[in-house]
């Protein structure tokens, strides 16, 4: 029970989280799409950048919201948040020129509290992949018991 209330708190958090950056990308897609565009390490793809990473972000929304699919949600999510993480200490280890392309309350944050919050959802998205593997695993488990119990009587 425990594990499942917690598994909604994840999937509740990654989806306002996504959904949350996405209206904010989109509600101010110009200065989003310029600053893709001033990124050292993704400047040749902006508007393609600013247009696929809100619909990934949605996408990832919807998968978390149905059960079947959230091992996939989750996945995504890790893979998202692991290169939005990658790209932060790239930037900060390496590129004279810091950009921000972030909106609302993450905008507020620093470079280096971003890259903590980032972490923090990769490891989120990992719990939200055991989690939902061993709700699976115990489904599964079930239905072979329940499939076996008219054939033991």
């Amino acid at each position: 029970m425990k594990k499942t209330i917690f598994l909604d708190v994840v999937v509740f958090l990654f989806v306002v989280l996504f959904l949350y950056a996405s209206t904010s990308k989109i509600l101010d897609f110009e200065t989003f799409s310029a600053q893709i565009g001033k990124s050292p390490l993704i400047m040749r793809y902006p508007k393609f950048i600013a247009f696929s990473v809100p619909a990934i972000e949605i996408l990832i929304s919807i998968l978390l919201l149905i059960p079947r699919l959230q091992v996939v949600g989750f996945f995504m999510s890790y893979t998202l948040m692991l290169l939005f993480t990658l790209y932060i200490a790239f930037i900060l280890l390496f590129s004279p020129y810091v950009p921000c392309s972030c909106g609302g309350v993450l905008q507020s944050m620093g470079w280096g509290a971003h890259l903590v919050f980032n972490i923090a959802f990769v490891l989120l998205a990992v719990v939200g992949i055991v989690l939902v593997n061993r709700r699976e695993a115990a489904q599964t488990s079930d239905q072979f018991v329940n499939h076996l119990t008219p054939i033991i009587k």
